[in-house]
């Protein structure tokens, strides 16, 4: 490894190119601080092969006890270590390694000192990054992007490979997502927010893989969401965004175990906003009960749009949305009720339809207290989830021509949720189990 002088020497020369050559207009500035950044990541790679060089090896004996189960270890035998690190280079060294009863493969008391058991041939910054772009962009995009900001190059697939690895491996039971703290952080308000999308995934067939499993057909998969929201007397706001694929009744045990987790019994309110779908209702009743029930006031002003669109006269249409818009939102439903049904008898072109819409309106009635609601400065649309569902999902998962194999989707899925709740870093810090000496040995 070259000396920090010799290192120093190299910085000052580097300079003083760079700096002749911008006089010149033989380079520009951009180009001037890409070459900069490249020198840093040389610098980088050789600091960081320095500090893992210089490591103790955390056990020296050939056999102990690992983790809170006491599984036996033998020593197996010393093998190299390899990973790209940060900056883009590989780092080498060699550590012991142990076959661990009941485990397969080797177990390196090192490699989990330093987190690189998680990583899957990277540095845990290294693999963290490769995550982060690769559960917000489009692979290729994200690569892309890559390099732009780290200033070396990674491939697609080393993005994609990283991401859906990290994503298998996340955490996704709420009760174990969730940081331990928020159970017990009281708050004024919580706000739950349900929805939920469609994402296309690839038709699966039994014992099908390969290239001729890419060729089955499109289908599409629901997808749903929960955001949660505590609002606490300093102010200050805490959100968590859950989604998960599969069956509604799935989604209604996650749900549940997402509010609990999030500190639900120590809420002095709760909020549920929600659009007309009854099984969004029927999750209120079985793991919110109690909580305020609040039809989305959007999802209202589109049934309002549609009845409106039924008018024999358009602009008597228009102006009647305008006058049941503001009504709703000052509290006006019963009045709205009966201005409908009147219009249902003597405006409307489609008297069944606008008899579906009606009905909306009077079984949701108490859910549309919106002058009240506003007065307690409860939220009357559900904005935020709708804006999750495009976040989450649309912008991830739904580009043109953009297909999915469900375990890929649904890990990268697990990504972008742990990007968006900012717990992805914590799964890249180091979990060394313990480990203890056999007696006798």
């Amino acid at each position: 490894m070259k000396t920090m002088e010799q290192l120093f020497q190299s910085a000052e020369i580097l300079v003083n190119r760079l700096t002749r050559y911008i006089d010149e207009g033989i380079l520009d500035f951009i180009e001037a601080e890409r070459e900069v950044v490249q020198f840093v990541n040389r610098i980088g790679h050789l600091l960081v092969s320095e500090v893992v060089e210089g490591l103790r090896e955390p056990c020296m004996e050939n056999t102990m006890w690992v983790g809170a189960e006491n599984r036996k270890a033998v020593y197996k035998k010393t093998a190299p270590l390899r990973f790209i690190n940060r900056f883009g280079h590989e780092v080498t060294r060699d550590r012991r390694c142990y076959q661990v009863e009941g485990e397969r493969g080797q177990y390196s008391p090192l490699d989990e000192r330093l987190g690189l058991d998680k990583c899957g041939g990277y540095s845990p910054l290294m693999s963290f990054l490769l995550s982060l772009f690769g559960g917000s962009e489009p692979y290729a995009r994200g690569a892309r992007k890559f390099v732009e900001v780290c200033g070396f190059l990674v491939s697609a697939t080393a993005v994609q490979k990283n991401t859906e690895r990290t994503g298998m491996r996340l955490e996704h039971h709420p009760l174990k997502a969730i940081p331990e703290k928020k159970q017990s952080e009281a708050c004024e308000l919580m706000i739950v927010e349900v929805d939920g999308t469609m994402s296309p995934q690839i038709h699966q067939e039994e014992g099908m893989s390969g290239r001729e499993g890419l060729k089955q057909p499109t289908e599409y998969k629901e997808c749903n969401i929960i955001s949660i929201e505590k609002r606490f007397l300093s102010g200050e706001r805490d959100r968590w965004i859950g989604a998960q694929y599969g069956e509604r009744k799935f989604f209604d045990l996650y749900a549940g175990h997402c509010g609990i987790k999030m500190g639900q019994l120590l809420a002095k309110e709760v909020v549920f906003i929600a659009d007309g779908a009854r099984h969004n209702w029927d999750i209120q009743a079985m793991t919110y009960p109690g909580s305020i029930g609040i039809l989305d006031f959007y999802h209202v002003l589109e049934h309002l749009s549609e009845f409106c669109e039924l008018f024999g006269n358009s602009q008597a249409g228009k102006q009647a949305y305008a006058k049941w818009r503001s009504m709703l939102y000052e509290g006006g439903i019963l009045q709205v009720l009966v201005e409908m049904k009147h219009a249902c008898e003597t405006t409307v072109t489609d008297r069944h339809e606008a008899i579906g819409h009606i009905n909306y309106f009077q079984k949701n009635k108490n859910k549309m207290q919106y002058d009240q609601y506003r007065e307690k400065a409860y939220p009357i649309g559900s904005g935020l989830v709708e804006g999750n569902c495009k976040l989450v999902v649309n912008r991830r998962f739904k580009a043109n021509g953009m297909r999915w194999k469900r375990a890929d989707n649904e890990a990268v899925l697990e990504v972008r949720l742990a990007i968006l709740n900012d717990t992805l870093p914590n799964y890249f810090k180091p979990q060394p189990r313990k480990f203890s000496l056999v007696s006798g040995f």
